[in-house]
């Protein structure tokens, strides 16, 4: 089988507001890594959070001299050439902003794709966490760099190679490909309990994030939540 595992880093969560920094990209060939391509984004009139810096080490000065939006999105689309799937933990948040991105230069962009988040929630429901990380500790999958476009695709993929060997039999039908769509939906304010929840994770571990709390949505909550615990754990 032949997929491309995709991972990218972004200044936030929403795919119209918010702006891709980095790409990475792993082709693999019945098992085998044949071919990868990476590259960070210039931030064209944005500024890059405090938090994802945080989250990600990548800064301003790293972006400055980097490709635009529109050149890194033609690099990649050379790169995907041919491809038919992706491969991702979450692939719809990352599709939905190449998606986005490809729409904005006039451009298709229409893949099948395997998500190893949904692989996880089916194979391993007693989990008390599927995220990436969590799952990398429980296969020891081990990462240079967490939180880093390539090194996330690469961790996917490994993370799907371990499904598959104990899974793919009993759980067949959740190992196909399946169409990606992106449906923008109407933003949700985060929720008293998940701002209250987010406000604990930071001061206990990264007080010097202060995220827009009027302004944050629901699903910006959520991720942000999840980024702090996959790399903090849940102690407060």
């Amino acid at each position: 089988m032949r997929f491309t595992a995709i991972d990218i880093e972004t200044t936030g969560l929403s795919p119209k507001k918010e702006k891709i920094i980095e790409i990475g990209a792993v082709r693999y060939e019945d098992g085998v890594r044949t071919a990868e391509f990476s590259t960070l984004v210039h931030l064209q009139n944005a500024e890059l959070p405090e938090r994802i810096t945080a989250l990600t080490g990548i800064t301003e000065e790293m972006l400055k001299d980097a490709p635009k939006e529109t050149d890194a999105m033609r690099s990649l689309l050379h790169f995907l050439d041919g491809e038919q799937v992706l491969l991702g933990h979450n692939i719809p948040f990352d599709y939905s902003f190449l998606k986005a991105a490809a729409e904005r230069m006039g451009e298709v962009f229409e893949y099948q794709g395997i998500d190893t988040l949904a692989l996880a929630r089916q194979c391993r429901p007693e989990l008390q966490s599927r995220t990436l990380t969590a799952m990398c500790e429980e296969y020891a999958i081990t990462t240079e760099c967490a939180h880093r476009a390539e090194e996330d695709a690469v961790a996917a993929a490994k993370l799907y190679f371990h499904l598959w060997e104990r899974f793919s039999e009993t759980h067949a039908a959740h190992f196909l490909p399946r169409p990606l769509e992106y449906r923008p939906k109407k933003a949700e304010p985060a929720t008293k309990r998940q701002c209250s929840y987010l406000k604990a994770l930071i001061d206990a571990h990264e007080p010097a994030l202060v995220p827009d709390y009027e302004n944050l949505t629901k699903s910006e909550a959520s991720r942000l939540i999840d980024k702090l615990l996959s790399k903090y754990g849940r102690s407060i």
